[in-house]
């Protein structure tokens, strides 16, 4: 089993995570789909940290950073997830890990009781790693998204 840690972003990782959402796969899924300027980024990133309504994580394994988990307080005690995973860690199987390790993050510092996410028609992948990890589809897709369900505890 994979052990996957998460930790706080912090403005340290600002190339990091850039180079994460700039890459041309991760692109090609998001809801925004052009690349990011570093100094865009940055006013986007500390926006983030100080928000109190989203939470920016940094997931590691073995003390190196494998992904990104962020969630978006959307009210009623129910929080939108994004997830990204780095290039290189692709394929390695590291997706559930990542997602539940940022899902049990959530868990501690909120009273959460749904995660949602808005997954893009065409990622089939993350499609299955949703539908692994226990979220249903609860309306017709929207803007090219499908948006999922899960219901924690």
């Amino acid at each position: 089993m994979t052990s996957v840690i998460a930790r706080d972003a912090t403005e340290a990782d600002a190339e990091l995570l850039l180079a994460w959402r700039n890459d041309a796969a991760t692109r090609q899924t998001s809801r925004s789909t052009g690349v990011i300027d570093l100094d865009s980024h940055l006013r986007w990133l500390r926006g983030v940290l100080a928000a109190s309504g989203r939470i920016l994580l940094v997931l590691e394994e073995a003390g190196k950073p494998v992904g990104t988990v962020r969630f978006d307080d959307e009210g009623d005690r129910e929080w939108e997830v994004s997830i990204t995973l780095a290039p290189e860690s692709r394929g390695r199987g590291l997706a559930r890990p990542v997602l539940e390790a940022g899902e049990r993050a959530l868990a501690a510092r909120t009273d959460a009781v749904a995660v949602l996410a808005a997954v893009h028609e065409e990622n089939a992948a993350s499609a299955a790693l949703f539908a692994r990890a226990g979220y249903l589809e609860v309306a017709p897709p929207a803007d090219g998204f499908r948006r999922l369900r899960k219901t924690l505890h």
